[in-house]
C-alpha cells in the first residue's frame, strides 16, 4: 500500500511540476513580448469611423448591445447596455449626428499612440460648423483586433477645432465609459 501510495504521489508531483512549467513557459512568453504595433495611419480612421458609427446606431435605436459587444472584454464586463444608455444620454438629446463622421477624415488634437498600458490612444475631433465632435478613444487588443475600451464623445464647438494653421485647439475630454 506505501508503495502505491508513493507511486501516486510521485505522479502527482509530476503532473504538477509539468503544470507549472506550462504556466511559466506561457508566463514568459507573455513577458518576452513586445507591446503590439499600433495601427497606421487607415486602420486608425477606420477604428475611429466605425467606433463613432456604432454609437452613433446605438444613440437611434437605444440598444447599446453591439457596441458593447464590439468592445474589449474589460469594457463589456463593466459596461451593460442599460449603463451605456444612460450614459450617453446627453449626447443622445444633443443628437450631435455621429453618421456624419465618415464624411470627413479624423484631426487628431494629439497623435495616436501606443500607452505604456498597451492601450491605443486616440484623440481628436471632426471639425464642422457650427458644431463638430470631438472624440477620446482607448483600444486594446484582444481577441485578434483593437477592440474599444474607453470612450468620450461631445460636442466641439467652432473655436474648438484646429485653427487655419492646423493647429490643434481641441480640449481632452474626459473618459465616460470604460474598460475594467
Amino acid at each position: 500500500m506505501s508503495v502505491l501510495r508513493s507511486q501516486n504521489s510521485r505522479r502527482r508531483r509530476q503532473g504538477l511540476a509539468a503544470a507549472v512549467l506550462i504556466l511559466l513557459s506561457h508566463a514568459a512568453c507573455a513577458y518576452g513580448q513586445e507591446a503590439p504595433a499600433p495601427p497606421d495611419r487607415f486602420e486608425t480612421a477606420r477604428l475611429v469611423w466605425t467606433t463613432l458609427i456604432a454609437l452613433d446606431h446605438a444613440n437611434r435605436t437605444g440598444n447599446y448591445s453591439v457596441l458593447r459587444d464590439l468592445a474589449a472584454p474589460g469594457f463589456r464586463k463593466r459596461n451593460d447596455p442599460a449603463r451605456l444608455a444612460g450614459i450617453f444620454a446627453k449626447i443622445r438629446e444633443q443628437d450631435l449626428g455621429l453618421g456624419r463622421v465618415v464624411l470627413s477624415v479624423p484631426v487628431y488634437s494629439e497623435p495616436p499612440t501606443v500607452l505604456e498600458s498597451g492601450h491605443f490612444q486616440v484623440i481628436g475631433s471632426f471639425p464642422a460648423r457650427p458644431v463638430g465632435v470631438r472624440f477620446e478613444l482607448l483600444f486594446e487588443q484582444a481577441e485578434g483586433a483593437w477592440r474599444l475600451f474607453g470612450i468620450s464623445v461631445g460636442p466641439a464647438p467652432a473655436e474648438e477645432t484646429p485653427g487655419a494653421d492646423g493647429t490643434p485647439r481641441l480640449p481632452k475630454p474626459k473618459p465616460e465609459a470604460s474598460g475594467g
